[in-house]
């Protein structure tokens, strides 16, 4: 007789348990991956504001200096370059003019950096897929990404907008400054978010976001150029903030705008998400290309070949800033020609009011090498990005060694930043010369030439951080050189003491062509850069490699 085998009864889990929803478990993820540049981000916008604050109300404290102002920055020229004013006689109109579309640009470049690295670097590495093994799917978990994303957007305006009150702008034209700001990131994640359904790799997302930015950009100054073309501001969200007007008469169809275009956008990439696999992309890239075997014989020459578009694209941005800085001469010429006295507030901002020419190009100089400075702190993080992607370790295992690796990225570096400078100095001498400015093209090369050694002690400090705190590599360093440009540039103006002044290397450059050039604070720099890099290569090749 055969016994009967007992039943075994399947194992339920508690309804609760099947049908917990991992929303936020991935918010909380997402927003710890984003939270340290997210405080980075808010306390840099925050002092920025600040500063602007402070300045204008030394630089300016009457009404007949702000009525001059006016009159300056209504330029066409000017227009190009800084925005369309709008009460500038007031200090929340003037943050908004002076330092709205740097603020938007800062917040606008980290947004659809991080949303390009969320919603397409974390699919690249595979983190994506223990997301998706929770129970939330790709298009939900993309909507709390871009949800998260949102409310870093929202506390990115927050930093701007609550100095703004507290210093006394006005409550409600800083909470529309700031709501404005907010949409502003907010639309470039959302474009970032739908480039990553489209391509394949983070770095085509980067490249083709930052593609639009920079068109966008020109496409604000062109609507800027004249009051006819006025209308093409609504094509673009720099031109939705010069229409905002937050300090009087504001824009609010401006403001719905902006704070709608995120929300289209981002229903669009959650939209796509659902149309592709996870790892995949809508316009895949063809598997049949010719094989392109250019620039891989030594990992100097691959890394310009991986990186050469985005220094393309710095290129074209310095040069179209010099060449709108160079059409400017002619217009500020005229202005302190019909007004002396306005060469007291060029002094307090550092140019020299006994030749105004060579001191405005002067200070542009310096200026374009604060953004050349830049340029080289992501060039070396373009070196940390190879090692975080684990590109390194494959390169490694050849007869390459890491003091060659790196370099060849700090060769390139320097090398990368002279070709920006000399390109920024003949669209410069190019604007001048077409508004008819006495201005030669040796004039602006020297004005442009003059920071490079703090380019090179940006690209030592960079190297240093590298090798010490890789994660802090492009933050760490950018964040030290506009800390140093701003104690020179508004130093001065609020008396602040010698100690705090010298601790800045800008503060050591000459006012080149006004200025004869200072050859022993530059041999100092550059030893100084030569000692950070040093150290940064040692660093590197006694720590391990490591990730994001």
């Amino acid at each position: 007789m055969t016994r009967a085998a007992p039943v075994q009864r399947a194992v339920t889990r508690p309804r609760a348990e099947r049908h917990r929803p991992a929303d936020a478990p991935a918010a909380r993820l997402t927003l710890r991956l984003v939270r340290r540049g997210l405080g980075w981000l808010a306390a840099a916008v925050a002092f920025y504001v600040v500063v602007e604050v402070l300045t204008y109300e030394q630089t300016y404290p009457d009404r007949a200096s702000r009525q001059r102002l006016a009159a300056l920055s209504d330029d066409p020229a000017m227009r190009m370059l800084q925005g369309v004013p709008h009460a500038v006689d007031t200090t929340g109109g003037f943050v908004v003019w002076d330092a709205g579309w740097v603020l938007a640009a800062v917040v606008g470049i980290w947004a659809l950096l991080v949303a390009g690295r969320l919603l397409r670097g974390e699919e690249e590495s595979g983190r994506a897929e223990l997301v998706l093994a929770a129970p939330i799917r790709p298009a939900r978990a993309a909507a709390v990404q871009l949800g998260v994303l949102a409310g870093a957007a929202v506390v990115a305006g927050a930093a701007a907008a609550v100095p703004l009150a507290v210093l006394g702008t006005g409550v409600a034209g800083s909470l529309l400054f700031g709501l404005g700001l907010a949409g502003f990131a907010a639309t470039f994640a959302a474009v970032a978010a739908v480039a990553a359904q489209l391509f394949p790799a983070r770095r085509r997302v980067t490249g083709v976001s930052a593609a639009a930015f920079g068109a966008l950009f020109l496409l604000r100054m062109a609507a800027n150029s004249a009051d006819s073309r006025g209308g093409l501001r609504w094509l673009t969200p720099f031109g939705w903030l010069d229409e905002l007007h937050p300090y009087r008469d504001p824009n609010w169809a401006a403001l719905a705008v902006t704070l709608t275009a995120p929300v289209v956008l981002g229903g669009v990439a959650v939209a796509l998400r659902t149309r592709r696999d996870t790892g995949g992309a809508l316009l895949s890239e063809p598997d049949h290309a010719r094989t392109r075997l250019g620039l891989l014989g030594s990992p100097a020459a691959f890394a310009w070949r991986s990186t050469r578009g985005m220094l393309a694209g710095w290129l074209l941005g310095i040069a179209a800033y010099a060449f709108v800085a160079g059409a400017l001469i002619a217009t500020v010429l005229d202005f302190v020609a019909d007004d002396p006295n306005y060469q007291r507030v060029l002094e307090r901002i550092g140019w020299d009011a006994g030749d105004v020419a060579d001191g405005f190009v002067g200070a542009m100089g310096v200026l374009i090498g604060l953004l050349i400075a830049l340029y080289a702190c992501w060039r070396i993080g373009a070196a940390r990005a190879e090692e975080a992607a684990g590109r390194l370790d494959h390169v490694l295992v050849r007869p390459v060694t890491r003091r060659r690796w790196l370099g060849g990225h700090v060769l390139l570096a320097l090398a990368s930043s002279l070709l920006l400078a000399l390109a920024a100095s003949a669209a410069m001498w190019a604007g001048a010369a077409a508004t008819g400015a006495d201005v030669g093209m040796t004039d602006t090369l020297a004005a442009v030439l003059n920071p490079l050694p703090v380019v090179a002690l940006a690209t030592g400090l960079a190297v240093l951080l590298f090798g010490a705190r890789p994660r802090l590599t492009v933050p760490g360093s950018a964040a030290a050189v506009v800390a140093a440009y701003l104690i020179e540039t508004i130093g001065p103006a609020l008396g602040w003491p010698d100690a705090v002044l010298d601790a800045s290397p800008f503060h050591h450059l000459a006012q080149v062509p006004a200025e004869p050039f200072q050859p022993v604070a530059a041999a100092v720099m550059t030893a100084l850069a030569v000692v950070l890099a040093g150290a940064g290569h040692l660093l590197f090749e006694r720590r391990d490699l490591t990730g994001e």
